[in-house]
C-alpha cells in the first residue's frame, strides 16, 4: 500500500505536468498577435514601395478629378485613357486654349469649351463600352472613355 505522502508527491507531479503542458499547447497569444501586426506592417510599407515610378499611376480617387489639356487644338501628352466602372460617376475636365465644343459619344453629351477656359464633366455611368471624346468642330480625339460592367 501506498503512503499518504507518495500520493501527495504523484499528484504534485501530475498537476505540475499538466500546468506544464498547459503552457506549452497554449502557445503564446500575445506573441502571434505583434507577429500579425509586425507582418501587416511591413506588408503594407511594401505595398506603399512597390508603387514607385514604373508602376501605373493608381486610378484617381472619388475626389479627383482628370485634367485634359488642349494646346493648339491637340491634347496634350496623347489621347487621355479614362476609364470607370458601370454606376461610378464620371468626372473629368477639359482645359483649352482654344475654343471648341467636347462632345463625348454614345453618352451624346457635349459642353462649349471657351478659349483659355474649363468644360466640366460630371453624369453618371450608365452605359457600358469604349466612347470617343473628341473636339467637336476639329474632329480631333482628346480621351478615350472605358465604361467596364
Amino acid at each position: 500500500m501506498q503512503s499518504n505522502g507518495t500520493r501527495i508527491a504523484a499528484l504534485l507531479v501530475t498537476l505540475a505536468a499538466v500546468v506544464v503542458l498547459f503552457f506549452v499547447f497554449k502557445g503564446g497569444d500575445d506573441d502571434n498577435d505583434s507577429t500579425s501586426a509586425t507582418t501587416e506592417a511591413t506588408t503594407t510599407t511594401t505595398t506603399q514601395a512597390d508603387q514607385g515610378g514604373d508602376e501605373p499611376k493608381p486610378k484617381p480617387e472619388a475626389d479627383e478629378v482628370a485634367v485634359i489639356k488642349v494646346v493648339d487644338g491637340q491634347p496634350d501628352g496623347g489621347v487621355a485613357d479614362l476609364e470607370f466602372s458601370k454606376g461610378d460617376e464620371i468626372r473629368f475636365d477639359v482645359e483649352s486654349d482654344t475654343a471648341d465644343e467636347v462632345h463625348v459619344h454614345g453618352y451624346d453629351i457635349e459642353e462649349e469649351l471657351p478659349a483659355n477656359g474649363t468644360a466640366k464633366f460630371d453624369f453618371p455611368a450608365d452605359l457600358e463600352g469604349v466612347f470617343e471624346v473628341e473636339l467637336h468642330s476639329s474632329e480631333t480625339q482628346i480621351a478615350e472613355l472605358t465604361v467596364n460592367p
